[in-house]
């Protein structure tokens, strides 16, 4: 079974999959056994708030919509790092992380919604999506990718939004 071969659509309703990806994540090293569950989770808590502080203050400040959608993916990211390492896990990349998160969240304890599960997975894109438009940008091409400030502006705020749901019910099962 290859990683790349993996989709994690299918996990929210094959649970036999979701177990075998599981698996392979955790016999590869990719998951792991985690002992400093507390710590680690506070800890990743505290870099998701920090990240959505970072984000808050760039759309405060009305600039830099494509790097608010990276800092929601970071603040999603680390929140959902903090609740895998709450079941006694960790995760070194997205896809074990949104493997690991489907299982104890969604299936085991229907916590998540499927929608929580797709934007955890969207923002992994939408930040690839940025990074190159954010290089594209710095090199005078945006003009070529049709990409408008104005687009940015609603997509960023429209994930803000959903980010600051997703802290929040992190803060809540974390409690």
């Amino acid at each position: 079974m290859k990683e790349k071969k993996f989709n994690w659509r299918t996990w929210l309703e094959d649970r036999k999959k979701l177990e075998n990806s599981f698996k392979f994540f955790l016999n590869k090293g990719v998951i792991s056994d985690e002992r400093e569950t507390k710590f680690l989770s506070i800890s990743h808590l505290k870099k998701a708030e920090y990240n959505l502080k970072f984000t808050n203050f760039l759309n405060d400040n009305k600039k830099f919509y494509d790097w608010i959608i990276v800092g929601c993916y970071y603040t999603i990211y680390h929140s959902a790092l903090a609740l895998i390492t709450k079941k006694g896990f960790s995760s070194k990349n997205h896809l074990a992380t949104l493997c690991a998160l489907t299982k104890f969240y969604y299936v085991q304890e229907k916590i998540l919604t499927e929608e929580e599960i797709k934007l955890v997975s969207k923002l992994s894109l939408e930040k690839k999506e940025v990074s190159c438009f954010a290089y594209a940008k710095e090199k005078r091409e945006t003009a070529s990718y049709g990409i408008s400030e104005e687009f940015n502006k609603i997509t960023a705020e429209d994930i803000l939004k959903k980010t600051i749901q997703f802290l929040n019910k992190t803060r809540e099962i974390l409690e």
